[in-house]
């Protein structure tokens, strides 16, 4: 049996987190960074800086002229962009691997994360008026736990995952059964250590709770409302099993139910659009 602190030390790719999205995130949160602060920063990682002078060119952004810059680029695109694409590229190369069978895929829930801060963006937007970056950022990384353990202990994980049943069982129970933990706290850890936002760092670790206490509007709310709805479509953690919704959130979709329908409606083109500035390239 590992605790979590045993799995982040082990957890080779926990050094690999570029140090470029660690200080980018900092400069983010300190007022007092300067434009040439950020220029500093990311010119130090050559994709970084492709994909961003990819991203402020991109039709999407709908500029006049096309922008080599990248301190001009990063004004166009914004600090939440900015964030969000560091957090995406710093991200990408941990979820690699092949589905062996087990439900559990590093790929599939690559595309699980990706879905699932698309989607928190979006709730929070349509459903709350709640704009903050954080949101995605949460959505993005909030499974990171599950990368650790399956490089540390990839046997147990699979064995939890098969053991996992929705609606009679939760993952994190199962994690706790078979390897002594669970990915909401290993999560916890990592993030904490890369130094993300204390919002995100809540929204990993209890972004399985069950407790009535959540408000459908926090964060961790949002998450979990954007985890159900990517596992319906067809975007699950785990291939082929959906976690029930809690009770109270169930209640809380039913109440606002045509806004949510709206939601689902647009989501496929919302998720397009997306997915355009932040897919992997070739």
């Amino acid at each position: 049996m590992l605790t979590a602190k045993q799995i982040t030390a082990k957890f080779q790719d926990s050094k690999t987190l570029p140090h470029v999205a660690i200080k980018v995130t900092q400069l983010v949160n300190d007022e007092n960074s300067t434009m040439q602060d950020f220029e500093g920063t990311i010119q130090l990682d050559p994709i970084l800086v492709s994909r961003l002078l990819r991203l402020v060119n991109s039709p999407f952004m709908g500029l006049p002229s096309k922008v080599e810059s990248i301190s001009k680029a990063v004004v166009f695109v914004g600090m939440k962009n900015l964030r969000n694409l560091v957090a995406v590229e710093a991200m990408r190369d941990m979820f690699k691997g092949a589905d062996d069978g087990s439900g559990f895929s590093p790929r599939n829930l690559w595309l699980h994360s990706a879905s699932v801060a698309i989607i928190t963006e979006i709730v929070g937007k349509r459903i709350f008026g709640d704009g903050r970056e954080e949101l995605f950022l949460a959505g993005i990384i909030h499974d990171v736990g599950l990368i650790a353990e399956n490089q540390v202990a990839g046997e147990q994980l699979r064995q939890a995952c098969t053991l996992y049943q929705p609606g009679k069982n939760s993952l994190i129970e199962c994690e706790r059964q078979i390897i002594g933990t669970d990915h909401c706290e290993v999560g916890y850890l990592l993030a904490k250590e890369w130094k993300l936002p204390s919002g995100v760092l809540k929204a990993i670790r209890y972004h399985h709770k069950v407790d009535e206490a959540i408000k459908p509007a926090s964060v961790v709310g949002i998450l979990q409302l954007a985890e159900y709805i990517a596992g319906k479509m067809k975007y699950p953690m785990i291939l082929d099993k959906i976690e029930p919704l809690p009770a109270h959130l169930v209640r809380h979709v039913k109440s606002m139910m045509a806004n949510y329908k709206i939601i689902v409606r647009d989501l496929p083109a919302e998720m397009a659009k997306a997915k355009s500035l932040y897919e992997s390239e070739g």
